[in-house]
């Protein structure tokens, strides 16, 4: 008998179960259940998050072609097509956000850090829909659209909190709802550009490092000189604008930095002066990080076609697919070796032996099929497999 279960299974498994039954208790998601757990919904999902189907019919076909890997899956049953389309629309998808925030929660964060202490972007990604179909996320003529509203923790990489709402919400309504607490320092394009939240930052002790839009009005209050000629310019200056000056009357800082291979310049507006102007300078390019974690999940996962029309079943294949993210960072921490499999990788590779009976650990480590016994051991215990 083979003594390893799916590689899926294994993954899963990063799961722990009471803290998943106790998310499901208190959305009572399995209330008035038939037969179809908010496991198993769960397991169908995060498999598609994977294997990408074309659609819910492919899915279905495709999971009852492998039924013997199934039950140790916990799906003892055929899949039918309308009972996972009917749970998608009606099983509340808090319950796996509160999962993605309970898995989160067990992410070790202690990490050597590649920038200050409670660094973060923040930034949003829209994901456009057809009006026909999703017509309670009415954007636009004939578009509708989404948005993932998300804090990002650059030092970790990975979410930290986020939210979604339609797509015609302004990023520059949201910056507030963004989890931020006293001592965070945020990372923001110029679309979050509100001063009324620049003074309340201010006012709460939350730095922020944004770009300066061209049509600001200001006195330079004080001129530093910098150390380096790709930041070339280091003030503090104060708004004047009427409506500006009211809502934020505090001193901010001015740098201009200089793109070493473009040679174009960005003028950047923070609070902070407790830092060099370079620093500031790459603490906003630090900000590219949460754009490459956009990229990686839109390319990876599947956040753009989606199983269900109404906003739950939405809502739910989001939480998921981060979730099987969250899944990913806590296998890389807890392999002991160092793996070369970026996200891409790790996912391209996993759908196609996504039902092998292999060390997943192993696997993910690139070790040949012998491994060291202690290796696997160790690793199978704290799984319990």
């Amino acid at each position: 008998m083979n003594k390893y279960n799916t590689k899926l299974g294994q993954m899963l498994a990063l799961v722990q179960r009471p803290q998943f039954e106790k998310c499901v208790k208190e959305t009572e998601s399995d209330k008035f259940c038939k037969g179809f757990s908010t496991w198993q919904q769960f397991v169908i999902i995060a498999y598609a998050q994977i294997t990408n189907p074309h659609g819910l019919r492919s899915l279905v076909n495709s999971l009852n072609s492998n039924r013997t890997a199934l039950y140790h899956l916990g799906i003892p049953n055929e899949v039918k097509r309308s009972t996972l389309s009917y749970a998608n629309n009606t099983r509340t998808a808090e319950v796996f956000e509160k999962l993605f925030y309970q898995i989160l929660g067990t992410l070790d964060r202690r990490g050597r850090k590649k920038f200050r202490k409670d660094f973060y972007a923040v930034d949003a990604t829209e994901i456009s829909l057809n009006m026909h179909d999703f017509p309670w996320a009415e954007f636009r003529g004939t578009v509708s659209g989404i948005k993932i509203n998300l804090k990002y923790d650059i030092n970790n990489s990975a979410p930290d909190y986020l939210f979604i709402t339609n797509a015609n919400e302004h990023e520059n309504n949201t910056l507030v709802q963004m989890n931020l607490k006293k001592g965070d320092t945020s990372a923001f394009d110029m679309g979050y550009c509100n001063y009324e939240s620049f003074g309340t930052f201010c006012e709460q002790g939350i730095l922020f490092v944004t770009r300066l839009k061209e049509n600001a009005r200001y006195d330079v209050v004080e001129t530093r000189e910098t150390k380096s000629e790709l930041v070339p310019e280091d003030e503090t200056i104060a708004f004047t604008g009427s409506q500006t000056k009211k809502k934020c009357p505090y001193e901010l800082r001015r740098v201009k930095s200089i793109d070493e291979k473009t040679g174009n310049a960005i003028v950047i507006l923070t609070n902070d002066f407790s830092v060099s102007a370079e620093y500031i300078a790459k603490l906003y390019r630090a900000r590219w990080n949460i754009e490459i974690f956009f990229k990686a999940i839109k390319q990876n996962l599947k956040i753009k076609k989606f199983f269900g029309e109404s906003e739950n079943a939405v809502k739910t294949q989001i939480w998921i697919a981060l979730i099987v993210y969250l899944l990913y960072l806590k296998l890389r921490q807890m392999s002991t070796m160092q793996s070369s499999k970026n996200f891409t990788n790790f996912i391209c590779e996993l759908r196609v032996c996504i039902f092998e009976r292999k060390d997943l650990f192993a696997w993910f480590a690139g070790f040949p099929a012998e491994i060291p016994k202690s290796f696997s051991s160790s690793i199978q215990k704290e799984l319990g497999l």
